[in-house]
């Protein structure tokens, strides 16, 4: 069944892509303000107690919900709603066709805005580092976006999706930006939770492009590029990614002016398909065997 789901929400998202400002998390910021305003003691609003203050209350209705509706057409439509609201939020492989199209036109505000939202920080001004950013940001978003609220969703069902989804939206509020405690702790819970899912996306990418380079990203990055990444879990995935989509032979052919600059997040977006496959192909057949 969790199958099935998984594969009726991947295509149905291909028909709704136009309903995507719907998967916002605005009634997280109102709910996160009002809760700021009840005066409630400061140690109940600081890290790791204020984020389980503010998630435990949509976290229990879901898990209510999904343990009343277990079984049967309504737990499959819960399902179905929940996972597709988890998805997200912005579709990876518009934002790339939208960026190339800004490319071709040489609309630089265009280009630094996709480039930005992608990266999740200000984009190098020139090319090829440009290029490259948003290359390594599509490797990246395709795991926080797609393969670990995939991989949650498996686990524990939409209570595995909406606590993933909901953790990776905690930076973003208020109140992580009053506490540094609550900051942190959230973007700590983000990095564990995201700990499994990385490396099985970097597994996916390995199969889906070319594994030698894959695995040679790999090692370098645990024999030295440490210090290059926030946190282990982008490191693999930018490492193992851009190995297994050949970034610095595609760069070398740019370079020597054989093809554009914006063909590296093209590749990059087209290796994230053939990993989806792969994804897809290991899980049915666990879900053959029983194992799921």
């Amino acid at each position: 069944m969790t199958l099935m789901i998984i594969l009726i929400c991947l295509i149905a998202e291909r028909f709704l892509l136009e309903k995507v400002h719907l998967r916002n998390n605005r009634w997280l910021l109102r709910y996160s303000e009002w809760l700021q305003h009840q005066k409630l003691p400061a140690w109940l609003e600081r890290g790791i107690v204020g984020i389980a203050l503010l998630l435990l209350p949509p976290l229990l209705a879901i898990g209510i919900l999904q343990h009343i509706f277990d079984e049967g057409l309504l737990g499959i439509s819960l399902s179905i709603v929940i996972l597709l609201y988890c998805l997200g939020p912005e579709d990876l492989d518009t934002q790339i066709s939208q960026y190339t199209e800004a490319v071709d036109n040489g609309d630089e505000a265009n280009i630094n805005a996709i480039a930005s939202t992608i990266i999740m920080d200000e984009p190098p001004i020139s090319e090829p580092a440009r290029s490259q950013a948003v290359a390594e940001g599509v490797l990246l978003q395709a795991n926080q976006n797609l393969f670990a609220v995939l991989f949650w969703f498996i686990v524990l069902g939409p209570l595995g999706a909406m606590i993933y989804r909901l953790t990776t939206w905690l930076p973003a509020l208020v109140q992580s930006n009053r506490d540094i405690d609550f900051q942190l702790s959230s973007k700590q819970l983000t990095v564990i939770l995201d700990w499994i899912p990385a490396r099985i996306t970097a597994f996916c990418y390995a199969i889906a492009g070319s594994f030698e380079d894959a695995l040679y990203g790999w090692r370098s990055f645990q024999e030295g590029r440490f210090s290059e990444f926030n946190d282990s879990n982008s490191g693999t995935l930018i490492c193992t990614g851009s190995g297994a989509m050949r970034l610095s032979t595609l760069l070398d052919e740019a370079n020597e002016g054989n093809q554009l600059y914006s063909t590296l997040p093209r590749s990059a977006m087209a290796l994230v398909w053939r990993s989806l496959v792969v994804f897809l192909v290991i899980l049915t057949l666990l879900t053959m065997t029983g194992i799921i």
